[in-house]
């Protein structure tokens, strides 16, 4: 990929579930967007280590077809139980209420999107209370494959960021990246990350920061269960200039695959993109950097 050199620096900020440490990590998706090893042009804001006890390697088939999403659909169908895997029945047990209610309200409203015509939720703007679960039109080993795939994918960091006290220790590594960055910045964020990189720039502190680019990838950002305990209104942060939100609707994580609609002031920054994300389950950070739109993008902005 060509890339005009200028000032701008490209800050990663990742997703929900453990990661390599922030070396390979940022390689990785050096390689991933820019197909080279970036050095000092990019930094990966890394918090993963502050909700996992050690990190993990990449997974050399993360982005290949074994594994895809239609097997998995496939083995939900075949009547696995609700939270039946020992790991997932450990990992929502160990939620404190709060984060259990919000783990059972958000894949509920994930399932009615999934089961509703183009995605959308059966009554717009509303949000379906835990006693829908059993009416909605949605068999359910799907409503069940939904919750374990939101489990393994976001929901368990999510807890962590929104109902732990990890939360401003987790913000706080986006804010010392920002801080030690001289001139205009891109951020490049994923999943989870999306999260931590909207509330970051929506700080006071960074009004006056230039971000010329501001990227979400799989972006839970339109669920009305994350908005709830977000940073509010839903506006568009000051330093932000162009907003690019690129979702697949295979996406576990975000059905909703629009967020121009949501916030504030969005007519004019936010542009929704459809994308193929060709990872086995839709969602994975390197299928959505690997796409020719999010990298134009981003080539766009250098």
């Amino acid at each position: 990929m060509e890339f005009n050199a200028n000032s701008i620096t490209f800050i990663y900020v990742h997703g929900a579930g453990n990661k390599p440490a922030e070396p390979d990590l940022k390689r990785a998706w050096d390689e991933d967007l820019f197909e080279r090893d970036m050095g000092d042009r990019t930094r990966m804001v890394h918090y993963a280590d502050l909700l996992h006890d050690r990190p993990v390697t990449i997974a050399a088939d993360a982005c290949s077809a074994s594994g895809a999403l239609g097997a998995l659909v496939s083995d939900a169908f075949a009547g696995t139980a609700l939270l039946e895997d020992a790991e997932a029945r450990e990992t929502f047990g160990k939620m404190a209420p709060d984060g259990q209610e919000f783990a059972l309200s958000l894949t509920i409203s994930m399932a009615a999107r999934a089961a509703s015509p183009m995605g959308l939720a059966p009554t717009a703007g509303a949000r379906p209370a835990a006693g829908v679960a059993e009416l909605l039109p949605l068999p359910a080993p799907l409503r069940r494959f939904l919750l374990r795939q939101l489990l393994r994918h976001l929901i368990p960091d999510a807890n962590g960021y929104f109902f732990t006290s990890a939360r401003d220790r987790i913000r706080d590594r986006l804010r010392t990246v920002l801080d030690a960055v001289n001139g205009p910045v891109a951020v490049v964020s994923h999943s989870l990350g999306t999260v931590v990189a909207y509330e970051v720039l929506s700080e006071a502190d960074f009004a006056h920061k230039e971000v010329p680019l501001f990227v979400t990838l799989g972006s839970p950002l339109g669920y009305t269960e994350i908005q709830d305990v977000i940073t509010r209104p839903l506006r568009i942060p000051a330093p932000v200039r162009l907003w690019t939100n690129f979702a697949d609707p295979l996406d576990v994580v975000t059905l909703d695959t629009t967020l121009a609609d949501d916030f504030r002031g969005a007519a004019k920054v936010i542009a929704d993109f459809v994308v193929d994300n060709p990872s086995p389950n839709n969602h994975a950070s390197c299928g959505y950097l690997r796409s020719r739109h999010v990298r134009d993008a981003v080539t766009a902005a250098g």
